[in-house]
């Protein structure tokens, strides 16, 4: 089995056919947190959590300011 890395094309939903870090973080941690993923993507997502969940407080910091 492959695994899905940052140049990995989204499989579905409204970021479909997009590379996986081109993916929105907060779209990411919704599906995983939501259970609304499967497969490549929930394993991609759960190994990169802690960086999703970093980029989301970067943005949400620098949109604050």
């Amino acid at each position: 089995m492959l695994q899905f890395t940052d140049k990995s094309i989204m499989p579905f939903g409204m970021h479909k056919g997009k590379q996986m870090a081109d993916v929105p973080a907060e779209y990411l941690l919704f599906l995983y947190e939501n259970n609304k993923c499967y497969g490549d993507v929930k394993n991609y997502i759960k190994e990169n959590l802690e960086v999703i969940k970093s980029q989301i407080a970067f943005d949400k910091k620098k949109n604050n300011k």
